[in-house]
């Protein structure tokens, strides 16, 4: 499954599959680095992914 996050603006497709039975993961790039995030629905794990391209970019 795919969902699209904006970045400082930027479109990013993440990929997002089911690892467990409550665990989701979301996995992209952001400025050629690897973020994961993790949670409990595909878009908890967005969430997550978004918040660490956003802090770590800065």
């Amino acid at each position: 499954m795919m969902i699209r996050v904006e970045v400082w603006g930027e479109t990013i497709d993440l990929a997002v599959h089911q690892q467990s039975k409550s665990v989701w993961l979301a996995r992209g790039e952001y400025k050629g680095k690897a973020y994961e995030g993790k949670g409990r629905s595909p878009s908890t794990a967005a969430a997550s992914w978004h918040e660490q391209a956003r802090y770590f970019s800065n």
